[in-house]
């Protein structure tokens, strides 16, 4: 019996092992590469020129699978303006130095556009070419290649930004002047001024109101709502040499014009009221008010048409919103007088109407 109990714990130490083996016998595939991050590229980066800057744009996509960011370097390298357009971005590498880095972290995640003012001194003996480059370093110390470049020659026959910038409310507007500028910013010439872009800065940053350039001195803002400060600057706009309008180069920005509208303005006093009376009731009708902003009318009355404002009868305890209204206290044979004036919904209420008389019919 003990030889028994021995072959037969054999045999299923076996099978157990036989077992274990079967279950790791699966195929095994050939390993996979590991997924690799998408590059942080720069390949659009753009160069203009606003006043004594350089202003540097290009677009920048971060995803879940890009490389951690570290810093943008963006980079200057100042060079005669006949030098040769070619350059190897070692000789680049040697020659420039690097105006600003930008942190990683400041940089939101997604597709955004990078934006960076080089101020810079324009100069009489004439202008030198700048090129820039950008370069992104990530957060293990890996530096990407660098960028295109964005070569730019700096003009010097740039107006001064306008001043004396003001901004007065009217009932449908915000009117927007300024002076023009006298000089260029090197004062070696009158002012080189071609038209004028206007801004108003909002949450998302500066919105041009303009969409053509304009000639005159002043514009007329009409979308804005009462009670929302607005603040408005303005840039000359200089012409290069035999261009047009189309590639102008603006100023440094103006000083700002602030300004909180507020409705002080009462609608108009209604006109062309119709009355009636049949059936011991007056009745009366008018055309609507020409205002946006329109919340209704006020109706008052009197039994004599040359009492003074405050002895008038108001009738509408609250604003009145129809065009139509029906006097039903009122005596038969007397004659009444009624005014109607209009309120806004800023609570202006405007001057009173023309007074209307109708003698009670039964």
């Amino acid at each position: 019996m003990e030889l028994l109990s021995q072959r037969v714990s054999i045999k299923l130490a076996l099978l157990l092992c036989v077992s274990l083996g079967l279950a790791a016998c699966g195929k095994v595939g050939d390993p996979l590469p590991p997924v690799p991050k998408a590059p942080l590229i720069v390949n659009e980066l753009n160069a203009i020129q606003r006043g004594t800057s350089i202003v540097l744009t290009f677009p920048l996509t971060r995803t879940p699978r890009s490389s951690r960011l570290a810093q943008i370097s963006i980079y200057r390298l100042i060079e005669p303006a006949d030098a040769p357009l070619g350059l190897s971005p070692e000789s680049f590498d040697s020659r420039s130095t690097i105006i600003y880095q930008m942190p990683g972290d400041a940089i939101s995640a997604g597709t955004s556009v990078i934006s960076y003012e080089d101020p810079i001194a324009l100069i009489q003996q004439g202008p030198s070419r700048l090129r820039y480059a950008v370069r992104l370093v990530t957060r293990n110390g890996v530096a990407a290649d660098l960028s295109n470049y964005a070569v730019i020659t700096p003009v010097t026959a740039i107006a001064k930004p306008p001043a004396n910038v003001r901004a007065a409310v009217t009932q449908n507007d915000i009117s927007v002047t300024w002076s023009a500028p006298a000089a260029n910013e090197l004062g070696d010439a009158a002012a080189n001024v071609a038209g004028y872009n206007i801004y108003r800065k909002s949450d998302s940053g500066l919105v041009k109101l303009n969409p053509q350039p304009l000639a005159e001195t002043t514009y007329s803002d009409r979308t804005f709502a009462f009670g929302t400060r607005y603040e408005y600057l303005v840039r000359a706009l200089s012409l290069l040499p035999g261009e047009t309008l189309a590639t102008a180069i603006e100023s440094n920005d103006s000083e700002t014009a602030g300004v909180v509208p507020k409705d002080t303005f009462p609608p108009v006093a209604p006109e062309s009221i119709k009355i009636a009376s049949i059936n011991g009731i007056v009745s009366m009708f008018w055309p609507s008010n020409p205002e946006p902003d329109l919340a209704g009318y006020l109706l008052y009355r009197s039994e004599d048409g040359n009492a003074p404002p405050e002895r008038w009868l108001k009738l509408t305890p609250r604003v009145h919103t129809p065009t139509t209204f029906r006097d039903e206290k009122v005596i038969v044979g007397k004659t009444y007088y009624y005014q109607i004036s209009a309120i806004d919904s800023s609570g202006n209420e405007g001057p009173r109407s023309v007074a209307v008389a109708e003698t009670v019919n039964p």
